[in-house]
């Protein structure tokens, strides 16, 4: 397998430079097909932020319940459980 070397700019700027070195319309075209396009929707935020009472109150419920897996804490808090561990690490 080929390894690459340039980048899609310079692959876009290449393809323009052969378009109108030899009158190829269609790889202008093509060049303008290699633009993203840019996302129609985001999803939506589906956790809550992790502010810093949310995080004591996130350290108080393990506290009481440290056999429940930090998954389920993070259910519980409807937060991911990333932010369950910033929680009990002290980062917030």
């Amino acid at each position: 397998m080929a390894q690459n070397k340039r980048s899609i700019p310079e692959i876009r700027a290449r393809m323009r430079e052969i378009a109108d070195e030899y009158e190829i319309e269609e790889l202008h075209d093509l060049a303008d097909e290699t633009y993203r396009n840019s996302p129609v929707k985001r999803a939506s935020r589906k956790s809550a932020s992790l502010t810093p009472e949310l995080a004591e109150k996130i350290r108080a419920f393990v506290a009481k319940n440290p056999k429940l897996h930090q998954r389920d804490v993070a259910q519980k808090f409807n937060v991911n459980p990333g932010r369950v561990s910033e929680a009990l690490n002290n980062q917030v």
